[in-house]
């Protein structure tokens, strides 16, 4: 007979089984809902540089002298949306040594080598440098911008904060001698890594690394007007890396004038915008392996309703100028300049603007711009002096021995310049300002006409009721002589 082992009860399995699945059923905290997660998320701004590569070309000769043949020193960083609140800083990094420089708006470490700005005007910033040329020697720098904000209308609180980042290149080329190459991951504007082995005349060292991406996907402006884009080359030397010139297809409304050219590392593309609507624009380039990459953005022709703009004003008077800008447009402005000399300026709502005395006599100009292209129909404002009072009519009164002269004179209030009128000749034995009639001549805005009653009285009952009279204003102008009979 067998000798079996007895069976071991299964309760014991059952009962540890119970016990854990009670431990995972036992609550450790409330899990958040994708909705509470992206509202606690900060939003995103969108960074746009107009240029991908800063190049400074340094020329040293064999006493140590050095000699500037090129400096890109500036580059505008655009961004979306309309921020309040805005604070950037700029890390510089030395792709060689590693070394850092933070930098910041009126930081408290200025230095000589580079500065960055807020040009709030332009949604934008404004990025500058300049070589340290005393220890001039080809470097690669790479630039991070790090900006945030509160986008405009919504809450200063941290859920309704924004936050962006882009990258770009400072390149330093000391007797045409290159150094260490940053390129950007495909379709990513705000990544950039070390290429990885040397530049070869056969252009970029993998395949995988060409693309080709515009600074900006929508470009608004106004209607007919130019614009350009350009269009960031990754991987390629448009110089000499490309089977052929990059090639340019419209579709949608049409457009004119356009035209490509290379600059630098960069295709630019100019046009004319539609005269309403939106135009698509696609750009194919071929690298000389055959590999080829498309991209497109949108020309956006905006048209808006006329400006409400004086075509003559006069010193000392407020005028509201309503310059018909959308709320939801970023990057547009509209301003009132004497040649240079901004006098004001809004991107949004009306313009309330006070001509001095010593703007009599010139011609101020009102004009829109988009992101710094200015609408082709400006419009002329002509600062004139206050005209001279005019006797605008002489009545009869039921009393045969009275006339009521009315006089017309222009002030920036109604208290102000008021007239008086002199008898040059006739039969006249009193002049009488008339309280009371004082009144505005006519319904525009602001009011700058007013007008003046008088009562002129007879002075001999036998002899005819005429005569002549002259008005006159605090200025000392005077109106021509208006004769009663």
């Amino acid at each position: 007979m067998d000798q079996r082992q007895p069976r071991r009860p299964r309760v014991e399995i059952y009962f540890i089984l119970y016990l854990l699945a009670l431990v995972l059923l036992m609550p450790d905290g409330v899990v958040p809902s994708s909705d509470e997660v992206a509202s606690r998320a900060p939003l995103r701004i969108e960074l746009f540089p107009e240029r991908i590569r800063l190049t400074c070309e340094v020329k040293r000769d064999s006493s140590g002298g050095v000699r500037v043949l090129g400096l890109d020193s500036t580059n505008v960083i655009r961004y979306s949306p309309e921020l309040t609140n805005v604070s950037v800083r700029a890390v510089i990094e030395d792709v060689t040594s590693g070394q850092t420089l933070t930098i910041e708006p009126d930081g408290n470490s200025p230095t000589r080598f580079a500065s960055i700005r807020h040009d709030e005007g332009r949604s934008a910033f404004v990025f500058s440098w300049r070589p340290l040329l005393d220890a001039a020697q080809s470097k690669t720098f790479r630039v991070i911008i790090q900006a945030s904000g509160v986008p405009v209308n919504g809450i200063a609180t941290d859920a309704m904060s924004a936050v962006g980042s882009t990258q770009f290149v400072l390149t330093t080329v000391v007797n045409d001698r290159q150094p260490p190459e940053l390129v950007f991951i495909p379709g990513r504007r705000d990544t950039l890594v070390l290429r990885e082995g040397p530049v070869t005349s056969e252009g970029a060292s993998s395949p995988a690394e060409f693309w080709i991406e515009p600074a900006r996907d929508q470009v608004l402006t106004f209607s007919s007007q130019e614009w350009s884009n350009r269009i960031t080359i990754g991987g390629a030397d448009p110089q000499r890396d490309l089977a052929e010139m990059p090639t340019v297809r419209l579709s949608g409304e049409p457009m004119s004038d356009v035209s490509r050219s290379i600059d630098q590392r960069t295709l630019i593309v100019r046009g004319r915008a539609p005269r309403s609507g939106t135009s698509t624009v696609e750009v194919t380039a071929r690298r000389a392996d055959g590999m080829v990459r498309t991209t497109s953005f949108r020309v956006m022709a905006m048209t808006y309703s006329t400006p409400s703009v004086p075509d003559v004003v006069y010193p000392g008077v407020e005028y509201v100028i309503d310059p018909k800008i959308p709320a939801d447009r970023p990057g547009l402005r509209a301003v009132v300049r004497d040649g240079s000399r901004e006098i004001a300026s809004t991107t949004e709502g009306v313009m309330r603007v006070r001509f001095a005395i010593r703007d009599t006599g010139r011609s101020m100009t009102f004009e829109r711009s988009i992101d710094g292209v200015v609408e082709m129909n400006a419009q002329s404002i002509q600062v004139r002096p206050f005209p001279p009072p005019v006797i605008r009519e002489i009545r009869r009164e039921t009393d045969p021995n009275k006339r009521l002269v009315v006089v017309q004179f222009w002030s920036q209030d109604r208290g102000e310049n008021r007239p008086q009128i002199r008898v040059v000749d006739g039969n006249v034995g009193a002049v009488r300002k008339l309280s009371g009639y004082l009144r505005q001549a006519d319904n525009a805005r602001p009011a700058v006409a007013w007008l003046e009653v008088f009562e002129v009285t007879r002075k001999d009952a036998s002899k005819p009721f005429t005569f002549r009279v002259v008005a006159s204003d605090e200025r000392g102008r005077e109106s021509p002589a208006v004769g009663a009979d």
